[in-house]
């Protein structure tokens, strides 16, 4: 994993257009599954770790949407553990005189949401790996970027 959500300008808009009109509720460990082979015997240098990110639309009504944001972690090496975390966004609009468009959600769920849950994540992470004796990294902070289909469309717009 890179670290960076890329989205394009529309996506971009589209989340943010939502973003004015919801707040966030709360945020909850929604669901986890942590394995490991056990601390290790020797001394060890920290370790990188493989990390998958993905979020999905948990539930949707006229009050709100939830968001799941999962986190799978694996290390197959000289220490081998998994964790897969999923955590819970649940946004409550402001005004519920409008729904918010599908495309709305969606450019929403791939950026946003997953800003918003990852500091749990990273936390989550770092708080069980130390749990289980295993030295690794921290997981770096995430970055929204411009994707570069966003901006090859850009540069060859005909005006």
């Amino acid at each position: 994993m890179d670290f960076t959500i890329a989205l394009t300008k529309r996506e971009i808009e589209r989340a943010a257009a939502l973003q004015a009109r919801v707040q966030l509720q709360d945020i909850s460990l929604y669901k986890s599954e942590v394995a490991g082979a056990g601390r290790p015997v020797g001394a060890v240098e920290p370790v990188r770790l493989d990390a998958e990110v993905e979020s999905e639309v948990e539930g949707s009504g006229s009050t709100g949407v939830d968001f799941a944001v999962t986190l799978r972690v694996r290390c197959d090496g000289v220490l081998t553990f998994h964790i897969n975390a999923t955590f819970l966004a649940r946004y409550r609009f402001a005004d519920q005189a409008k729904p918010p468009a599908k495309t709305e959600v969606e450019a929403f769920r791939k950026g946003h949401a997953v800003l918003a849950v990852w500091p749990y994540l990273r936390e989550f992470v770092q708080t069980i790996t130390a749990r289980m004796g295993f030295p690794t990294e921290p997981l770096p902070l995430l970055r929204l970027v411009l994707s570069e289909a966003g901006k090859q469309r850009k540069k060859g717009a005909r005006t």
